[in-house]
This record gives C-alpha cells, structure tokens and sequence, in this order.
C-alpha cells in the first residue's frame, strides 16, 4: 500500500468532461488495470484520493495532479504505462511518484500558468493592464458575483502573438484554496481596460501549477 502522486493532462477530445465524470472514469480505470485502491476506514469506504485544483469544463491541461492510494508491487514507470493503457483516449498520465512521506503537498499550490487564446477584434494590450495599479472586474465567488481587484493576483502576462484574429497569450496568476483567478476574468479586465479591445471566443490551456514559482513534480 503506497501514496502516489500522478500527472496526468486532458486535451480537446475529453475537454467537455465534468470533474466528477473523471473521477468515475479513473474509478473504472483502476479497476480495469493491475491496480489496485486503498479504501478509507468506516461505514462508507471510497478510493483514498485527492485532486488538485480541479480543471474546469472546456479547458484543456498537460499538468493534473492526483495524490491516490493505490496497492501494487508496480514501480512508477509500470504504473503510469498501466493508467495510460486503461484510460480513454483524450487523457495522458505523464508521471507517476511514490511517495515515501509527506513529500507533496498539493493544498500548497499557489499559482498556474495558463496557455490562451482569445479571438478578437484587436489584440489587447497586456504592457497597459500589467502597468495598472488594480484591476476591478466583477468576479465569481462562494457568495456570488462581487467586484474585485485582480491586480494582485496576475503575476506575469506575456503577448506571444496574434495571427488570423487569434490573440495568445501567457498568464501566470494565482491558483488554489485562497485565491484562484481563471484567465476568463482576465480577459474580462482586458475588455474593460484595453481600449477598443473585445473578445468573441477564449480557448484556455493549463500549461504549469506550482507553489512559489516551482513545478509541483
């Protein structure tokens, strides 16, 4: 009986899946293979697992993290090759660790970095909005929708292109239980910032989570 920790992405084909339809695939698919789960104790035993941040519908990732409990003499290379056999497509197990302690702690990510491409009329100017002192856009949150000032949470916004009306463009912005900004709020903040600037579609990518500006594993 071993904790691990998994990295696994998701692309177009599966994009649409919701969270608690990927925890029964990966149910299915763990049960399809060599492995096999650690049960928590008590009257209703479910699969020991925890998952980080999880990926919102109609975006795409290479950098899903699992901590899992998981029975098997497989070594990480043999449990990866196992997850990706029993897998659907669409999803990729990139990287499997055994954990010897409490190496990881997944409730200490902090940050993403996210891949967007928005279609657009004019490219938005992310030298103006990163040169601002706040950035007050209505946000989404337990209580309902409120105004909020992102600012804070926009670490790095890089412009990489624009080409066929298609913008792309690099965030890197806070992510985890004590602030998660998603890229559609800072599009909504380039609307309203950028002058002439307004968007008809956004495809996100979640390229990096991390804690304090290192990669999770």
């Amino acid at each position: 009986m071993s904790k691990f920790i998994l990295k696994y992405g998701r692309d177009d084909r599966v994009k649409f899946i919701s969270h608690l339809d990927f925890v029964r695939c990966f149910h299915r698919a763990v049960r399809r293979s060599k492995l096999n789960f650690e049960f928590s104790q008590g009257f209703n035993p479910h699969p020991v697992m925890t998952i980080a941040q999880p990926l919102p519908v109609a975006v795409t990732s290479e950098c899903e993290y699992m901590k899992v409990g998981l029975i098997t003499g497989l070594n990480n290379e043999q449990v990866t090759a196992e997850l990706n056999r029993a897998m659907p497509p669409g999803f990729t197990f990139y990287k499997s660790q055994r954990l010897k302690a409490k190496e990881i702690d997944l409730t200490q990510i902090n940050m993403a970095e996210y891949i967007v491409e928005i279609e657009c009329n004019i490219p938005g100017d992310v030298d103006y909005i990163m040169s601002q002192t706040e950035l007050i856009v209505p946000k989404k949150t337990k209580k309902g929708i409120s105004d909020s000032d992102i600012r804070p949470h926009i670490f790095e916004l890089e412009n990489i292109g624009f080409e066929n009306g298609i913008q792309t463009v690099r965030m890197l912005v806070s992510c985890g239980s004590q602030y998660n900004l998603r890229p559609e709020t800072v599009v909504s903040a380039m609307e309203k910032y950028c002058e002439g600037f307004g968007s008809t579609f956004v495809a996100v990518h979640r390229k990096r989570m991390l804690i304090d500006h290192k990669e999770v594993m």
